[in-house]
Formats: structure tokens, sequence, C-alpha cells
């Protein structure tokens, strides 16, 4: 399929080694010629002050034993130390309801499902306790009943979640997906690691990470947003981040917009990034990619696609092939930051 391409360079440094490579598309210093939808504009990415802090009172904490309930219906905070085998973490406690958890030196492995499942609350808070070392991880395989069928991750959330705390988290998806919230995901942890069959982090409407340090291996996609009804969300938004991530396909996948600004970004994957909208305004990002490097596709009616650089460092390395650095469905805009696109 011929592609259509309109490139706006503006006091940019762009640098591209290529060999053997057509360059089939125009270059001008004109202002874009569409439609004001540009990711410059400020987005729907949100981090409250209790996303950030990863504290609690203690006076008011919970102890939550192996032996005890597991299924929490009331709002509140709630303390988990100790080892949680073959147990899963229930929480029921209405759509008004904020609950946060609180890992202190906790172990949690999922017995035929997630190790933690949110069915009902208006938000959820994982905090790892600083200086502690906690593990939460599912079973390879799940035990459904007629009114859950839809879990697929270790943590699962119907409702918004935040993962937060400066202590240490590992979370594996033996199953399918390590983390999934089928609201807003937010990520403010300092020292979390995700492993995944599938996906590491998924949240339908958002994913956001904010002054975040995050390992993630994943069998398919390492971020992804993807809502196919509401085409304004889909969002994934990284900030003040250090994120490392592997994946067998797309390390990040965002069906609206992708926007990452400071830090620092670590992707070796299939595709670097995919999403209709592209903004990469700062911090310091590094791509191997064995097809796509940045691609903006048509994803949602929201946007137009367009990958849109205005700041920071990006390095882009392409396995040999059929492959693309900088790929867009629609448009390219770069006004500033160094751009280095290396490709065989």
């Amino acid at each position: 399929m011929k592609k259509f391409l309109k490139i706006t360079l503006v006091s940019a440094l762009v640098l591209f080694t290529l060999a053997d490579c057509n360059l089939a598309s125009s270059v001008s210093a004109e202002s874009p010629a569409f439609s004001a939808d540009s990711g410059t504009n400020a987005s729907a990415a949100s981090v409250t002050e209790r996303d950030a802090s990863g504290t609690y009172d203690a006076a008011q904490a919970v102890p939550l034993s192996p032996q005890d309930d597991l299924t929490i219906t009331e709002a509140g905070v709630y303390l988990l130390s100790g080892s949680y085998e073959d147990s899963m973490i229930v929480i029921d406690a209405g759509d008004e309801a904020k609950v946060q958890l609180v890992l202190a030196n906790a172990s949690i492995s999922g017995r035929n499902g997630p190790a933690i499942y949110v069915r009902s609350a208006d938000k959820v808070f994982l905090t790892a306790e600083e200086g502690t070392v906690n593990t939460v991880s599912d079973s390879a395989s799940y035990t459904f009943d007629e009114e859950d069928t839809t879990p697929d991750a270790a943590v699962f959330s119907k409702a918004d979640l935040t993962i937060n705390g400066s202590g240490r988290l590992t979370v594996s998806g033996n199953y399918k997906h390590a983390v999934v919230s089928k609201d807003d995901l937010v990520i403010t942890a300092k020292d979390l690691t995700v492993n995944a069959e599938n996906v590491g982090l998924n949240g339908k409407d958002s994913v956001i990470l904010s002054e975040a340090t995050v390992s993630i291996t994943a069998g398919s996609d390492g971020i992804r947003s993807e809502n196919g009804t509401e085409a304004e969300k889909g969002l994934v938004s990284v900030t003040g981040s250090e994120i490392t991530i592997v994946s067998g396909k797309d390390g990040i996948q965002a069906n609206g917009k992708a926007e990452i600004a400071s830090g620092t970004l670590n992707i070796t994957a299939r595709e670097g990034i995919e999403a209709t909208y592209v903004l990469l305004s700062g911090g310091n990002i590094t791509i191997q990619a064995s097809d796509d490097g940045i691609n903006a596709a048509y994803k949602s009616s929201a946007y137009t696609p367009t990958i849109e650089i205005t700041g920071g460092t990006v390095t882009v390395t392409m396995s040999a092939g059929d492959t693309d650095g900088i790929d867009s469905n629609g448009n390219i805009i770069i006004s500033g930051g160094t751009v280095s696109v290396n490709g065989s």
C-alpha cells in the first residue's frame, strides 16, 4: 500500500544512517497542513498526590494475615505480610470505596486465578512499603465460575488501579498478563519488576507512569492501552521515569496517544512504540526493533496519525530487512531534540 507522508522539520538535529534505502517522502519547513489535534495539547494524564506518595497511616492499617478471610468488602488500608500461598486477595468493596493494600515483605501466589482480584471499588492502591521485598504471581491455569470469567492477570482490576511505593515489588503473570486495569492504571512505584507471558502492564483507558522505575519482560506487548469503544482513550504516558522493556511484540502499544517526556526509556522489541499519535518531548529514548521503531498507525478516530518530536534524544536501531525506523501513516513533525535512526 502506498503511504502519503508529510514531514516537518523545525530547528532539530536529525541524523539518519541508512544503507540501501529509498526515501520516498518530502521534507518541508512549512507549518503542518492538518487539523489541530496536536500532541502538544494537554492530555488526560494525571497523577494525584496519593498516587505519587506511596504512604499510609500505620495506625489505621488493618493487618490481613494468610489465615484471615481474604475478601475485602470495606474501604480502608490493609497490611499484608508473610506468605499467602495458593491464595486470592479479593476486593469487593463497592463503587465508592478506596482501598489500599500495603505489601510489607509479602509473597502472594494465586490459586486457579489471579493473586489480587478487584471486583468492585472506586480505586485501589497497591503499595510496596519502603525497605521490603514483595512478590505477586498468578497460577499458570485458571478455573472460572459463572460470575468471574474475565480475569486474566496476576493483578486484575475492574477499577482504577495505582501501583506505588519505594519497596521492591515483582509481579509475574504466568497465565497471560501481569497487571490489568479495566479503567486507568497509574504506576509511580520506585522498584517494580514485571514478567508476563503476554502483556506486562495493561490499562484499558490509560497507563500512566510518573517518576517510576520499572523493568518489564513480556511475551507480547510491554505496555498496552486499548479502548475499542471510546476513541479519545487508549493513552500511554511516561514522565520522568526509568523504564526498560524487553517484549516479543510492541514495547508500547496505544490505540490513542503515546506521550514520552523526561527520564530514560529503553525498548527492545519487534516494534518500539506504536500509537495513532506519538509525542516525544524529552528524555533519553533508545529503541532496538526488528520491525518499525516508531509507528503512527490509524487506530483511533480521535487523532490524525502523527509522530511529533519536540525534544529529548531519540535513538532507533533497526534489524535488517523490510523495516522502518520512523513510520507515520500521516504526519511527522520534528521541532526539537536529537534524532538518530540507524538501519541496514
